[in-house]
């Protein structure tokens, strides 16, 4: 199963495609529209929810008495009770195949930390959650939770396409089997992410047996390496894992040549697809359909790298 069979399932912000902003617009996010062809959303406007209208009065988040409080601008509505419970009853309502959301930045309900916080003179203090996305990233701490803004960062947005094309692959385990062969085909993914938990996977995926103890075993590790970003040092670790395939078949010019690169990887001056693109062009050469197999040389659909690559276009 490749990246392009598998749907992960998100929560996404209703603002990204509806006029549900309090001034009655939308937000033009590239990578959520980019997602869109190959992920299932969930849209939720929590404001709406509650109750307010379209346009509204602007409402942001106010520290009263030492506490978080969702408020208009005057000061005189107070929305909290009504926030946190839709949040809590939102939640509730969510099935189990949620592998992650993206959620409006700097919004009073739906920012992950860069929402304005006001104190009781009006004045900004400093930033905060929004009060839906608080209680999202409480109740669901092993989901992969991220911003439209963070997501326009290439290394957040690598670790989070990452996160939830590789937890909806494994939301579809359902026998040893094909927990054998997810543990397998993920390997020098997990590697480079975190070896330590990765062999604590392997402990559980060579137990006998398959039930709901051992899969909630292993996707709680799981989460917890995919949690894990991505470090120069353990990727070169891997990189050198898969070299070890062709070493013994390769010429001295290959060799030094492919040394010289994780050098070049190493001080930032080329990046992990060109070694991988070597790696993977000897993996084909010899025939070697393991290596060819592994999630590593593509965690998610290669398309949605074109987000950079437009990018870099555009800015020449």
């Amino acid at each position: 199963m490749t990246a392009k069979d598998i749907k992960p399932k998100l929560v996404v912000s209703r603002c990204f495609f509806e006029h549900t902003r309090y001034d009655g617009g939308i937000i033009s996010s590239e990578i959520v529209r980019k997602l869109e062809k190959y992920c299932d959303f969930i849209r939720v406007c929590a404001e709406v929810e509650i109750g307010l209208p379209i346009p509204r009065e602007p409402i942001d988040v106010f520290l009263i008495r030492n506490e978080l409080r969702l408020m208009n601008k005057t000061m005189s509505q107070d929305l909290t009770d009504k926030m946190i419970s839709f949040s809590h009853k939102f939640a509730d309502s969510l099935p189990n195949d949620i592998d992650g959301m993206i959620l409006k930045s700097k919004s009073p309900s739906c920012a992950l930390n860069d929402a304005k916080l006001y104190g009781e003179n009006g004045r900004v203090i400093s930033k905060t959650p929004g009060l839906f996305a608080k209680v999202m990233l409480e109740r669901f701490p092993h989901l992969a939770i991220e911003s439209e803004m963070r997501l326009t960062n290439d290394k957040l947005r690598f670790e989070f396409l990452t996160f939830i094309f590789t937890h909806a692959r494994f939301r579809n385990v359902t026998n040893k089997k094909e927990l054998i062969e997810f543990h397998s085909r993920n390997k020098y993914l997990l590697l480079a992410k975190n070896e330590k938990v990765m062999r604590d996977m392997g402990k559980l995926v060579a137990q006998k047996g398959f039930d709901d103890t051992i899969k909630i075993a292993y996707e709680q590790l799981l989460v917890k390496v995919l949690k894990t970003p991505l470090k120069v040092p353990k990727v070169i670790n891997t990189l050198l894992h898969l070299y070890g395939y062709f070493k013994d078949k390769l010429s001295s010019q290959e060799k030094a040549y492919f040394m010289d690169l994780l050098e070049d990887y190493k001080n930032h001056i080329v990046n992990l697809q060109t070694l991988l693109a070597i790696l993977k062009s000897w993996a084909m050469r010899y025939s070697v359909d393991y290596i060819l197999d592994q999630t590593f040389f593509e965690p998610y659909p290669k398309e949605l790298d074109q987000l950079k690559l437009e990018r870099d276009v555009t800015e020449r």
